[in-house]
């Protein structure tokens, strides 16, 4: 089997936010008044639920203009708090050896804010792993738009993955590892290698109709190689 190209996504698969990501939406309703409690939060959080599905599980109604403010106070939080992100236990030295097997390492990202993104990625370390990172900013700015919009999120995460194998002649097998389900459809949707990690709140069933191997976490990648 000859990988010639391997794409990572990084919220969930190979960083832990699901406490930052608490944290940001109890800051960015406080910010508005409404004093929500972490554990209230934490109750009630999926990982790859959407904003709004949180507001209707906690009963809050918000007009336009604190639903907006509510976002601003969340993405401030989040790339505030980086501190309360790790790296997932035995990330780097798997992803090392892939490196050494591959030719193309391609970091996909469905965040914004590239800037922030590409510093907290070198705050990690993980920048030493990957030749090109990618993030949803990136793909506005590769199409020519102010912003792409987050949901319907596998439209979006097609082009993302196909934005990061454009300069790519393609000669070899492309793994592309995700911790949701609508990340490893979008891969195999486009007929790649959807490999699924186990480290969100996404369960084998969720995974299996997508992907083509589920493993436990990014460090058990190098089994599969």
């Amino acid at each position: 089997m000859t990988i010639n190209v391997f794409i990572s996504d990084l919220d969930g698969t190979l960083i832990d936010t699901r406490e930052r990501v608490i944290q940001a939406h109890v800051d960015g309703l406080h910010a508005i008044g409404y004093p929500v409690e972490v554990t209230q939060v934490r109750s009630l959080y999926r990982f790859t639920s959407d904003a709004r599905d949180l507001l209707s599980q906690l009963n809050l109604q918000l007009n336009e203009s604190e639903f907006i403010r509510y976002l601003r106070g969340f993405r401030d939080s989040f790339y505030a708090n980086w501190e309360l992100s790790q790296v997932f236990p035995g990330a780097f030295e798997a992803l090392q050896k892939v490196q050494s097997k591959v030719e193309y390492m391609r970091l996909i990202t469905s965040r914004q804010y590239t800037d922030q993104t590409s510093k907290e990625i070198q705050r990690f370390g993980l920048h030493r792993l990957f030749d090109k990172i990618f993030t949803r900013g990136d793909l506005a700015h590769a199409e020519g738009k102010d912003r792409i919009p987050l949901y319907p999120f596998v439209p979006h995460r097609r082009r993302l993955i196909q934005l990061a194998l454009q300069d790519i002649k393609v000669d070899g097998e492309v793994w592309v590892v995700g911790d949701s389900m609508n990340e490893v459809k979008a891969a195999q949707s486009l007929g790649l290698t959807a490999i699924g990690v186990l480290t969100s709140y996404s369960t084998k069933d969720d995974l299996a109709p997508f992907a083509r191997h589920i493993i436990n976490s990014i460090s058990e990648i190098v089994q599969l190689i």
